[in-house]
């Protein structure tokens, strides 16, 4: 995938970790309360395994 399709996934992922928060401030103490905590820390982590994606391949091409 493409730096810019990184870009587009990375957004998009994030976009959908808010809609968690969403979510779960919505869903009281219940299901969806806890679902959208976990799909929230999960675009996190996501989000951040992607940005060192990105400076590993920098550093991978920077060498050579």
């Amino acid at each position: 995938m493409g730096n810019a399709g990184n870009w587009i996934l990375s957004g998009l992922v994030a976009l959908m970790g808010l809609i968690g928060l969403f979510v779960a401030a919505r869903g009281g103490h219940s299901m969806p309360y806890w679902g959208g905590l976990v799909f929230f820390a999960f675009a996190v982590l996501f989000v951040f395994f992607m940005i060192k994606r990105g400076f590993d391949h920098a550093e991978r091409h920077k060498s050579h």
